[in-house]
């Protein structure tokens, strides 16, 4: 009797073992070239990587998205109309290597936005100053956030 036991024991632990195995989830696809994880952003100013930050909030209200990457003191907040093609409305650069700036659709400077995955890119040229020089300057920019 004791040996049936064992042998039912057995037998229960290699199926339960067996639909274990079974029943892993499927691996993650990889992610598409150039876009983050989730609840990261990545801000570039002139070229230089500001690097990444999980300081990232992003709002909707209607067709207008608003992206908002790092903080008060340093950051960038972009808004971007949808409902056709994506716009970029306006981008606040806060003193990202010493530079802050704004672009305003219509209103000098240039700005692209885009969507790659569940990221989303908005890339231009702001105008505003250093830090270290207050003259008006000119900078290109990239904000990156998967919120």
């Amino acid at each position: 009797m004791e040996n049936r036991f064992i042998a039912v024991a057995g037998a229960a632990l290699v199926i339960v073992g067996g639909i274990a195995g079974c029943s892993s989830s499927p691996p993650t696809a990889p992610r598409q070239p150039g876009t983050l994880p989730p609840g990261t952003a990545q801000l570039t100013i002139n070229g230089k990587d500001a690097g990444p930050t999980h300081a990232v909030n992003c709002s909707q209200v209607d067709w207008t998205w608003i992206i908002d990457a790092g903080d008060k003191a340093a950051g960038a907040t972009a808004v971007v109309e949808g409902g056709g093609a994506l716009t970029a409305k306006s981008v606040e650069i806060r003193n990202l290597d010493g530079f802050s700036g704004t672009y305003w659709d219509g209103n000098g400077g240039k700005a692209d936005a885009s969507i790659v995955g569940d990221t989303w890119m908005i890339t231009g040229t702001v105008d505003g100053f250093t830090t270290d020089n207050p003259k008006p300057a000119t900078a290109t920019f990239e904000v990156k956030a998967n919120c």
